[in-house]
């Protein structure tokens, strides 16, 4: 009995080495090792947590019953944190004159907020390289989410790139057979 147990707790342990969950960073080349052309199918992921800041000003002059000019100023800051890991969908994607594929990808969770999304594009031509957000404006790190302009702030400061989960599973079938020999029939 104790054999069959421990037979069976190998058994399962080796049964977990064919199988995992990898996730890679999205480029060609991995759509091409798929071999699935459809990626609107697929469910992406954010390689890092995304933090976005809008912050707007509103400024409201008047004049007091003295005569006095006075001016009253407040600000409202709207943050957008995405974790790492969020999972998002494909809303639209296009190529831009370089050939670049960009894809815009949505992770709110209500289909109200589809026009939430974020842009992210390929670095080079080429099956290699990464999907990165794409900024209206690089320097400020600022981009178009929904109707507002926010800026893009990272915990670590790297580029944020979009990523995917492939399920791998290996099986590996074996058959063995004894060979006897064969005697010539006169």
């Amino acid at each position: 009995m104790k054999k069959n147990i421990s037979k069976f707790i190998i058994g399962f342990f080796i049964a977990f080495l064919f199988i995992g969950c990898v996730t890679k960073p999205l480029t060609k080349n991995v759509i091409n090792d798929i071999g699935i052309d459809d990626i609107s199918r697929f469910q992406f992921f954010t390689s890092a947590e995304i933090r976005l800041t809008a912050l707007e000003r509103i400024r409201e002059p008047n004049i007091n019953r003295q005569g006095a000019a006075r001016v009253k100023e407040s600000a409202f800051r709207d943050i957008v944190i995405i974790n790492n890991n969020t999972m998002g969908v494909l809303m639209e994607s296009r190529t831009d004159d370089d050939g670049l594929l960009i894809l815009e990808i949505c992770f709110e969770e209500n289909a109200a907020d589809s026009d939430k999304r974020i842009t992210f594009k390929q670095d080079g031509p080429g099956l290699e390289h990464r999907f990165h957000v794409m900024y209206t404006d690089s320097r400020k790190r600022s981009l178009k989410y929904g109707d507002r302009e926010y800026s893009l702030e990272t915990k670590t400061g790297d580029r944020v790139s979009l990523n995917i989960r492939i399920d791998e599973s290996r099986i590996e079938k074996k058959r063995t057979r004894w060979v006897k020999g064969r005697r010539v029939e006169n």
